[in-house]
């Protein structure tokens, strides 16, 4: 996975350029942007910071974090503004030492494992200040949009086998969980569902989940 994403550096933002998917990034930039302001942010797998640029100024903190240095090397020449800081981390399971309000993670949950549910959750709750909030959002799968699934295995995870323009092809694991098992999966680890235009807004090409943080 991270030898894919750092081979794909120079096309990484292409899929955001969809014409097809316009109207569903304008709604989700407007919600997220709602949703973050003045609060404290951290950012798993922010790759090369598209989401970054469009939410950290809201923020009264963002830290942007990823595996890949590359990749955070690319947000820091993007100079965005509202960014406190970079931090290569482990978005499988992160660990910080200071709470935040938000852990904020886009187009990475697909990329969990159904077996590695259960580590993400209950690190991401140890990140955030008791009623914080996890905000997710990922693909759903659409026809003629999506990469098509070129594997489904043995436990359920499917995967795409991906092209990049230097000619290589990549096995890329990517899940596209329904709207139930991210409401059981988030509450079965102390997150509630504020309600269900939350977990699931009135889009097309993405999905998009709002949980809080129940432990005290």
């Amino acid at each position: 996975m991270l030898d894919y994403y750092n081979k794909r550096l120079s096309e990484y933002e292409a899929i955001y350029a969809k014409p097809e998917r316009q109207a569903d990034l304008q709604q989700l930039v407007a919600q997220l942007q709602a949703d973050v302001a003045h609060c404290s942010i951290l950012e798993l797998a922010c790759g090369t910071g598209w989401w970054t640029e469009r939410l950290a100024p809201l923020a009264s903190a963002w830290v942007a974090t990823d595996a890949d240095d590359g990749a955070l090397e690319v947000v820091l020449h993007k100079n965005i503004r509202g960014l406190s800081a970079t931090q290569t981390l482990n978005a499988y399971a992160p660990q910080i030492t200071a709470p935040v309000d938000c852990v904020f993670a886009a187009h990475w949950y697909s990329h969990l494992l159904h077996n590695e549910w259960d580590t993400f959750f209950d690190s991401v709750r140890t990140c955030l200040k008791p009623g914080g909030r996890l905000i997710m959002l990922d693909n759903k799968y659409v026809m003629g949009s999506s990469t098509p699934i070129s594997r489904t295995d043995a436990h359920g995870n499917t995967y795409q086998t991906r092209p990049l323009k230097d000619g290589s092809t990549h096995e890329v694991l990517k899940n596209f969980p329904s709207p139930a098992q991210l409401k059981q999966a988030g509450e079965s680890h102390h997150f509630s569902v504020q309600s269900e235009a939350d977990l699931q807004m009135q889009i097309q090409h993405y999905w998009y989940a709002a949980m809080r943080n129940t432990c005290m």
